[in-house]
């Protein structure tokens, strides 16, 4: 009898092994494939130009250290206001001006960007390109 309780508990105990090695197999690969193009691009050290829907000028140079050189017309800014961030292959684009903030998103891209705009009370579109 004892034997059978030793043998019936070394059993369960390699089931258990068994188990839990299962768990530990191969990462599971996500279903949607990434578009290297929009999720890898970096954009640090890049300088982007181009109008808006109201035909202002932008430009914005992607600093490494999270900030972003600023051109609005024909004045340029480069302080710790103005910041960038790329999360999951959308750039998010935060400008400050005496009337508020300005936020620019799109989904980062090489050559051309498409960014959506919003300010306090309103809202605009800018194509920039990659100088």
């Amino acid at each position: 009898m004892t034997l059978r309780r030793t043998l019936a508990s070394s059993t369960a105990v390699l089931f258990l092994l068994a188990a839990l090695t299962a768990c530990f197999g191969a990462p599971v690969q996500p279903q949607t494939p990434v578009d290297p193009g929009t999720s890898t691009y970096d954009l640090t050290g890049t300088s982007w130009t181009g109008t808006d829907s109201d035909g202002d000028f932008w430009g914005f140079e992607f600093q490494s250290d999270g900030t972003v050189g600023l051109t609005y017309n024909d004045d340029s800014y480069d302080d710790g206001t103005d910041t960038w961030n790329v999360a999951g292959g959308t750039v998010t684009i935060t400008t400050v001006f005496d009337q508020g903030e300005v936020v620019f998103t799109g989904p980062v891209a090489e050559g051309t960007m498409n960014l959506a705009a919003s300010y306090p009370g309103g809202s605009f579109t800018v194509t920039v390109t990659e100088q």
